[in-house]
């Protein structure tokens, strides 16, 4: 039976919390590498043209969420890192947000799209996404105790690493002053799995 694929972009750091969850649930999915820009063929697999991509027999899921759901629902006992699909699943997709708006501002600097004329918004884009980015920083890092949610790493932790080194990676900013994210997300970068995830240069 042919295994299941995880499509994915080197860069993307939602793609990366799915292929660390792969190595660390030990579950049979083969990570396939696909280029940056997508093709225009993508929309077929799916009609956002993101990634990550989860191919298993007679289905294709998406966006990351669902995606991570299903490889646990996969998973033959695997516990670590930790997951509660629905205890988790506020701080999740609270992570995953905060990556889209880091993503997105990342690509507007990096595609030289700043404001050139009249502002009707009446704010800059860039400069809103980073003041939602530090409120939902500076949450997490009020509440955490050792650990995001629980007193062992969980899926969660994975993602605050994902997007926060993913933003060491495009778009640098002083995020490393909150020492307990910090910590969490320098443990994280020295596991095996987050290792050979990294992007390449």
């Amino acid at each position: 039976m042919e295994s299941a694929k995880l499509y994915y972009l080197d860069v993307s750091p939602f793609a990366r919390v799915c292929r660390a969850l792969i190595y660390d649930w030990e579950i049979p999915v083969s990570p396939e590498r696909v280029e940056f820009p997508l093709p225009d063929s993508f929309f077929e697999l799916n009609p956002l043209g993101q990634v990550p991509v989860l191919e298993t027999v007679g289905e294709t899921i998406y966006p990351t969420q669902p995606i991570i759901d299903q490889l646990w629902a996969m998973t033959t006992g695997a516990n670590t890192p930790h997951y509660d699909p629905l205890a988790d699943r506020q701080m999740l997709q609270t992570i995953f947000t905060m990556g889209d708006m880091i993503v997105t501002s990342s690509q507007i600097v990096r595609s030289g799209l700043r404001p050139s004329g009249e502002n009707l918004l009446g704010f800059d884009m860039v400069e809103r996404h980073q003041k939602r980015i530090d409120n939902v920083l500076d949450m997490l890092e009020e509440n955490a105790p050792n650990w995001l949610l629980y007193d062992k790493v969980s899926v969660c932790d994975y993602a605050l690493a994902a997007v926060l080194l993913y933003a060491d990676f495009r778009r640098p900013f002083n995020w490393r002053h909150r020492e307990k994210l910090a910590g969490i997300v320098d443990h994280i970068a020295a596991s095996d799995s987050f290792g050979r995830t990294n992007p390449r240069p």
